[in-house]
C-alpha cells in the first residue's frame, strides 16, 4: 500500500490519499484536484515515509479568445474573412491564416504549434494580445502554446484540426459543334468553346490534327486582366486552307487551364481539364 499525505498552508492536519498502481512498472499515482495554495506532501509505504516536499503554485497563461483571419490566395479574389471565435480551420490550399491570441493573463510569449513539428511564433503587441500566422499546406493539426512567468512552455488552446480545400478544376465543353460532323474539303467549320472554373480560367487552347497527324494548337482565351469565371470563345477551322480533300478527317480537342497557381507540385499548371476528342472528315 501506498499513501500520500498532504495539507495546504492553512491548515494544520495532513489529509490521505491512497496512490493506484500504475497498469506497467512500479510507480503508484493520484490526483490533487483544486489546489489554490501552497502544498506539503509525503509519501507512506509499508511504515517508511518519505522527505517533506513543497508544492508551489503559479498562474500558467492560456487562451482567453482567439480570433483567425483567412487571406486567400491572390488568384481567388475574395478579401479576407476573419473567424470569431477562431478554432478548426478549413480553407484553401495557400490560404494564410492570421492569428490573434488574447490570453487570459500577460505573456511575454508563445507560438502556434502545427503538427507534427512545427512552429510559428507569436509576437506580444502592446494591448497585451499575440498576433503570428501560418500557412495552410497540408491537413493536420495545431494548438497554441504560451510561455510562463517562469520561461515554461504551457499547452494554452486545445488542439484544433487543418483541413484542406482543393480548388476544382474546371469544366470545358464545345457549344458548336459539338459532336462528330461531317463537311465538304471547301465548307468553313465554326468551332465554340465554353469553360467555367470557380476562381477563374487562366487559358483555353484548340488542339487539331490532320489524319492522326502532329498536333496544332491555336489559343482561344488569356485573360487581359482578372480571370473570367466562365468564357466562351470559338476559332473557324478552315479546310481549304489546311489542304484536305475527301476522305480525311480532322480530329480536335479544347484544353482549360485552372487559374490556381498554387495546388500543383513543382510549379506546373494545376488542374487542367480536357474535352472528348471530335472530329469531322
Amino acid at each position: 500500500d501506498v499513501e500520500l499525505f498532504f495539507r495546504s498552508d492553512d491548515t494544520k492536519d495532513f489529509e490521505s490519499l491512497p496512490l493506484a498502481k500504475a497498469p506497467t512498472g512500479d510507480a503508484f499515482t493520484g490526483i490533487l484536484f483544486d489546489l489554490s495554495k501552497p502544498v506539503s506532501y509525503y509519501v507512506k509505504s509499508g511504515g517508511v515515509l518519505s522527505p517533506t516536499y513543497t508544492m508551489t503554485l503559479v498562474d500558467l497563461p492560456a487562451v482567453g479568445e482567439l480570433e483567425l483571419e483567412y487571406v486567400f490566395p491572390a488568384y481567388t479574389g475574395p478579401p479576407p474573412q476573419t473567424i470569431k471565435p477562431g478554432g478548426d480551420v478549413a480553407a484553401l490550399r495557400g490560404t494564410q491564416v492570421r492569428v490573434k491570441v488574447t490570453p487570459t493573463m500577460a505573456t511575454p510569449g508563445g507560438t502556434v504549434q502545427l503538427d507534427p513539428s512545427a512552429a510559428s511564433p507569436l509576437a506580444t503587441q502592446t494591448d497585451g494580445t499575440l498576433t503570428g500566422a501560418f500557412r495552410i499546406d497540408r491537413p493536420g493539426f495545431y494548438h497554441i502554446e504560451l510561455n510562463g512567468a517562469g520561461g515554461e512552455k504551457v499547452k494554452a488552446s486545445p488542439e484544433y484540426t487543418i483541413d484542406v480545400l482543393e480548388d476544382a478544376a474546371p469544366r470545358i465543353s464545345f457549344n458548336k459543334p459539338g459532336r462528330d460532323t461531317h463537311a465538304m474539303s471547301l465548307d468553313e467549320v465554326f468551332l465554340q468553346v465554353k469553360a467555367d472554373d470557380d476562381y477563374g480560367v487562366k487559358g483555353i487552347q484548340l488542339f487539331y490534327s490532320i489524319n492522326g497527324g502532329p498536333e496544332k494548337s491555336i489559343g482561344l482565351y488569356a485573360p487581359q486582366g482578372k480571370p473570367l469565371s466562365e468564357v466562351t470563345a470559338g476559332h473557324t477551322l478552315y479546310l481549304e486552307e489546311l489542304g484536305v480533300k475527301p476522305g480525311d478527317s480532322v480530329s480536335y480537342y479544347a484544353k482549360a487551364q485552372d487559374n490556381d497557381v498554387v495546388s500543383a507540385p513543382g510549379g506546373k499548371p494545376a488542374n487542367d481539364s480536357i474535352t472528348p476528342a471530335r472530329g469531322c472528315g
